[in-house]
């Protein structure tokens, strides 16, 4: 890896909480070909680190991770209402919201919002499909 525009140092990522970092390699077995190495630190510091052919696709798995954990942060009953097709109504999404993002401007003001503005908010933090 070209250590030049490393993302590490001494063999750790210094990507700050909040924020990502990438930069592009090319490995010795396939010279031809440019990776990304991705590195990105949630607010409360818990690291994702990945590889890929391209930076939407770091975006895309870091995406997917983030979605699994804050899926299983869902309370129970939210997620019984998910799993049975039930209506969501705007303050449970926005109560969710703030439960894992606590500064999120969504979860700050719902009322403020439309609801379909929460909804698209929602299904993106937590990879639903709720309409």
């Amino acid at each position: 890896m070209n250590t030049v525009n490393s993302i590490n140092q001494n063999g750790h990522s210094v990507c700050r909480a909040g924020e990502e970092n990438y930069t592009t390699f090319r490995p010795v077995h396939r010279s031809n070909t440019v990776f990304y190495q991705y590195d990105y630190r949630t607010k409360k510091g818990e690291l994702f680190s990945t590889v890929a052919p391209t930076l939407e696709q770091c975006r895309e798995k870091r995406d997917k991770w983030l979605q699994k954990k804050n899926f299983a942060r869902l309370f129970p009953s939210t997620l019984k209402r998910i799993q049975d097709n039930k209506r969501l109504t705007k303050s449970e999404m926005g109560y969710q919201i703030g439960n894992v993002e606590p500064c999120h401007v969504v979860a700050i003001s719902w009322d403020f919002f439309s609801r379909d503005e929460i909804v698209s908010t929602f299904n993106q933090m937590f990879g639903t499909e709720i309409k």
